[in-house]
């Protein structure tokens, strides 16, 4: 055993001689004297170095140089630090070390703070080093070494990225324009083989983000493999994943793949990537920004994920293919990204069926029934107590001191103005897109094949295009909207072709009392402007054309109403037969004028087998009520088949009187009825007719007469 003894004691000699000749070689040489050589390398690449603590040596865990209190800032602002560091740390190479030339290998950022922040007039403070980056080659920094005596040949220092390490660094960045601000924390990074050139490398880094935005702290972890082209020409992802984490729940997660290069320093960079961005659940992303969506099914919103091809420029980047899919709708197509003096893009999208209404808001009606089903019957033992504490005879009077006063009332009761139009956001950018879907849900419509083509101009929105078929018939229109102004002005037409209204009544309008049949085509031209969306709405000026064959109204018995005019003009009995809960009405046509909430049926034509109908009318879309004033007209002896017969001659072809009033909850078989105060006025002419015929010239003392007579006809 005694060759194992003398084996340890040759080694233990052996270290010891290295170790000394490694604390001779560093004895001897100052690096200090490196200092100014270092800040004017820095300078020359536009950095303001400044070294404000000695360099020092270091033998463990690796022998190389360590940095204390460094700051960066832009040279031409040497006081706005943009980078300071407690300590930098550089691992140079052992053999180079023995020949008296310091290489540096690994470099390590203990504490780092960087400061990034955008002026008012948006230029960020880190421009100016960057632009002169630009301006420098990318070869690796060298610094002389003054040359030793015994040493004729010249020495350096040659700085590398063979490995990166930053600890506990913080990254803050604020923007005077919006005054919002975030912070990267806890950054931790490590970074290996990064020699440009050399051999693919691995980055691992992981941070804490909060800002402005942000209701949580947002978790961030980065792994990926990469290198870099000689001259820093260019990146390879091979691949790259980021991941977000939040306490809310909330994750997403980004895969790249490919590489973002350039010839040379005269060329613009050129992309070529795989993109797989996911976010899985979606909601919490909403919550976690702030970003309230209530919307009417809370199972939507739930999933997002992208998958592309990116190639270009940062110039023009094309995505092509192009995937999207939201929750169970996936969409195919291609996109292009331009980034010239106005963005713009260009997107073609095909997707399956979509429900758009499930996104949208609940309905006003669905929250007032939410609100009055709220479980009010749910109170604490807390509640019994301050509600009990409340009603006390001592508490009575706080209570009305805590009634609102007049002035209160009076502001509560002002109208809140209407935000303005945000027209200045969609200005500034260029679009061109066009969606097409095999089945869309929209406003409780069912619409097949629809077609949208949407161009933008800056601020010029032309809808192009929009198409689909529609419960058997066909949608065709479009329209523009004009945001270039202070006013905001927009038109649109266009109309719909033998559509099945009944299946668009019982979605738009779904009644137990009220049922509409038949085929029947409308067409529409309206503009509006406006500063709010209540000015769109208050000024908007439409004309609406409808128009149908055949068309069948319950409970409605148009006929049955004619029948009861002449029994209250002849006075007569009413043909005693069953009558339809229903009106079929043969070449409708009606012309209705929409202004704001108001919208008038100027004119009515239609005919209800012998009988020719007319009329006009109003609905308030505001007080959800209406008022048509009709008028029946007999062509012929009889209504129908099986109507009723009129035998005077003097009331064919002649409109009798008939009025639909009431509101659109409260619709029923009597809400059309005999106009008494129109019919009067008839009947007082028919019996004046009469008497004239029959007595002459003492028609007028029999009219007062006939007057009293009719006093009571209509029970009035």
């Amino acid at each position: 055993m005694a060759w194992i003894k003398r084996t340890f004691i040759a080694l233990l000699v052996v270290f010891l001689l290295l170790a000394g000749a490694v604390a001779w070689l560093l004895a001897g040489l100052d690096v200090n004297q490196y200092k100014p050589q270092l800040e004017k390398l820095a300078a020359k690449q536009g950095i303001s170095l400044q070294l404000e603590g000695d360099i020092g040596w270091q033998l463990w865990p690796q022998v190389g140089l360590q940095l204390r209190d460094v700051a960066l800032a832009p040279l031409q602002l040497p006081k706005e630090t943009l980078v300071r560091a407690d300590k930098i740390a550089i691992g140079v190479a052992l053999r180079p070390l023995l020949q008296r030339r310091v290489q540096a290998q690994e470099i390590v950022l203990l504490a780092p703070q960087i400061e990034l922040s955008v002026d008012k007039e948006g230029r960020g403070n880190w421009e100016l080093i960057s632009e002169a980056l630009e301006a420098q080659s990318k070869q690796p920094p060298k610094l002389e070494i003054p040359r030793e005596t015994e040493e004729p040949a010249e020495q350096q220092v040659q700085l590398s990225l063979d490995k990166l390490r930053i600890e506990n660094g913080l990254v803050s960045y604020s923007d005077a324009r919006t005054g919002k601000a975030y912070k990267v924390e806890d950054l931790r990074v490590i970074a290996d083989n990064l020699v440009p050139g050399g051999e693919p490398g691995q980055l691992r880094a992981d941070a804490s983000i909060s800002g402005s935005d942000l209701r949580h702290p947002l978790n961030l972890t980065l792994d990926s493999t990469l290198a870099l082209d000689e001259g820093l020409n260019g990146l390879r992802l091979q691949p790259l994943q980021l991941t977000f984490t939040a306490d809310n729940s909330a994750k997403a997660t980004i895969h790249l793949r490919g590489y973002v290069r350039r010839d040379n320093n005269n060329q613009p960079w050129r992309i070529q990537m795989n993109l797989n961005a996911s976010a899985d659940p979606l909601r919490p992303w909403l919550e976690l920004t702030g970003t309230e969506v209530i919307t009417r099914d809370s199972a939507v919103l739930q999933k997002l994920n992208i998958e592309a091809s990116l190639e270009g420029t940062e110039q023009k980047l094309d995505l092509t293919p192009l995937q999207l899919q939201l929750d169970n709708t996936t969409f195919s197509g291609n996109a292009q990204l331009r980034n010239a003096e106005m963005p713009g893009l260009d997107l073609s999208l095909r997707g399956g069926a979509f429900n758009l209404d499930s996104y949208l808001p609940p309905s006003k009606e669905k929250e007032e029934k939410q609100g009055e089903t709220a479980p009010s019957s749910e109170v604490t033992a807390q509640d019994e107590q301050t509600t009990h504490t409340q009603t006390a005879p001592e508490t009575a009077k706080p209570l009305q001191a805590e009634k609102p006063t007049t002035n209160e009332q009076q502001l509560s009761a002002q109208p809140v103005p209407a935000e303005p139009l945000p027209l200045s956001a969609l200005r500034g950018f260029n679009a061109n897109i066009n969606v097409t879907l095999d089945q869309l849900l929209a406003a409780d419509l069912q619409l097949d094949s629809p077609e949208i083509q949407l161009t933008v101009d800056n601020g010029l929105y032309q809808l192009q295009k929009l198409s689909a078929d529609i419960y058997g018939g066909q949608l065709n229109s479009n329209g523009q909207f004009n945001a270039r102004a202070q006013t905001a002005e927009g038109q649109v037409r266009g109309g719909l072709s033998n559509v099945d209204i009944g299946k668009v009544q019982k979605a738009l309008f779904p009644s137990e009392k009220v049922q509409v049949a038949g085929e029947a085509s409308v067409n529409w031209d309206g503009r509006t402007k406006g500063k709010t969306s209540e000015d769109l709405q208050k000024n908007l000026v439409a004309a609406v054309n409808i128009s149908s064959k055949e068309l069948s109204i319950a409970p409605f018995n148009l006929e049955k109403s004619m029948c009861q005019l002449f029994s209250y003009a002849e006075n007569t009995p009413l043909p005693d037969r069953d009558w339809p809960a229903q009106t079929s009405l043969q070449d409708v046509r009606a012309t209705i004028a929409v202004k704001g909430d108001e919208v008038k049926v100027t004119e009515i034509l239609a005919g209800i087998e012998n009988i020719a109908m007319t009329g006009d009318g109003e609905i308030d879309l505001q007080k959800q009520d209406f008022d048509f004033a009709l008028g029946l007209a007999l062509v012929g002896e009889s209504t129908s088949a099986d109507g009723c017969t009129v035998r005077n001659k003097r009331w064919r072809n002649r409109p009798l009187p008939l009025r639909c009033k009431g509101d659109f909850d409260d619709v029923g078989p009597g809400t059309c009825k005999p106009d008494s105060r129109r019919l009067d006025d008839l009947v007082r002419e028919e019996l004046k007719y009469k008497a004239k015929k029959k007595y002459g010239d003492k028609v007028e003392e029999k009219v007062d007469e006939l007057k009293e007579k009719l006093k009571n006809l209509f029970g009035r």
